[in-house]
């Protein structure tokens, strides 16, 4: 954004909400976890001052939409690379040894995936852990990102102002830009429904329907556009995620589990929480005996209502919801400048901050 479009409530949201999180460090339930956490915290507000100094001026950002452009491109190559032939090897390369319960399996490597928990000593020889073979049969691509849902929340991210940079580069053709959009949007597309991230393709499916929303055009072409894009994208994912609503949505029962847990945490913690990066411990007392165990509460304003309390959430829900209606305001109605893009993007990921 430019100067002065920011206003000062949302300028010095960061480093309250940093204050907020010293303060609850100071009475946290594990200082090991919070030791862990508070310096990415204060990595994180320290970026966020360091881009609205650097660049809150600039009138664009041109030049860093090419590196994006590039990062994309090497993810979504990987991303084919592992669909096609990295999973199904290292699947065929588990369930091999698996068959053999590791026998043939080096010595002094057995041993060290032993010490690292991958494998499992049973009375019939080893075994590989069991949530690493359910990896393994699982399609779920993650690319160069951390797991499946972290390449979802990227693509929502950088994708869209992508595309506004392939689109308005003077220096390339008509062709050029055709292809080159055709490339990235059916690269982040495939990646986006390979990662298996149903949060991800619900998202995607809201950004272009607001893009659209927002384009200038005859209503009722709009309108048939918008119909269009829905029922598609609806059907697609019906039929990518059936057989996990026949299992009964085991993941979605597992998140009414944590949700239920940091908001039991953070009302007996208003103030303080149990301390920044803390969730797991509360958990561990309050989860029902059937569910998994887990570290992060896979919704981040919940997560720090229970970790920092109501104070720091609310700092940190107004600092990313604030910044997002206040600049939507302005954007809105300029659908083809850069600010909505890049705004189209941040709200992506503000969107799926709240399922994991």
């Amino acid at each position: 954004g430019r100067p002065g479009w920011q206003p000062v409530g949302l300028v010095v949201l960061p480093g309250f909400w940093l204050f907020w999180q010293g303060l609850s460090a100071l009475d946290t339930m594990d200082k090991v976890l919070t030791g862990w956490t508070l310096p990415h915290f204060a990595l994180c507000a320290a970026c966020f001052y360091a881009g609205f100094k650097l660049l809150g001026g600039r009138d664009t950002l041109r030049g860093l939409w090419a590196g994006v452009i590039v990062g994309l491109l090497g993810v979504q190559l990987y991303g084919m690379d592992q669909r096609f032939r990295g999973l199904p090897e290292t699947r065929a390369f588990l369930l091999e040894h698996e068959a053999t319960h590791w026998q043939n399996f080096p010595a002094q490597e057995r041993a060290r995936w032993e010490r690292s928990g991958v494998l499992i000593r049973t009375p019939e020889g080893w075994r590989a852990h069991p949530t690493l073979l359910e990896k393994a049969r699982s399609q779920r691509i993650s690319s160069t990102l951390f797991y499946p849902n972290t390449l979802a929340g990227a693509l929502l991210l950088f994708v869209p102002p992508a595309f506004w940079a392939i689109a308005t580069t003077p220096v390339l053709t008509w062709a050029a830009r055709l292809f080159m959009g055709l490339w990235v949007g059916a690269g982040a597309l495939a990646c986006l429904y390979w990662s298996g991230s149903r949060s991800g393709w619900l998202v995607g499916l809201c950004l272009a329907l607001a893009a659209f929303g927002a384009w200038p055009g005859p209503r009722a072409t709009k309108v048939a556009v918008l119909i269009l894009l829905a029922v598609t994208g609806l059907t697609v994912f019906a039929v990518r995620h059936a057989s996990f609503f026949q299992r009964g949505a085991p993941s979605v029962v597992a998140r009414f589990d944590y949700w239920e847990a940091a908001w039991r945490t953070a009302w007996q913690h208003p103030w303080l929480g149990t301390g920044p990066g803390t969730f797991q411990r509360p958990y561990e007392r309050l989860k029902r005996p059937e569910s998994e165990m887990a570290r992060l509460t896979h919704n981040d304003y919940l997560q720090q209502a229970s970790d920092s309390g109501w104070p720091g959430a609310l700092a940190y829900a107004g600092l990313i919801w604030g910044s997002l209606f206040w600049v939507g305001r302005r954007v809105w109605l300029r659908p083809t400048s850069e600010a909505f893009f890049i705004w189209l993007g941040l709200l992506g990921w503000a969107l799926q901050r709240w399922v994991e």
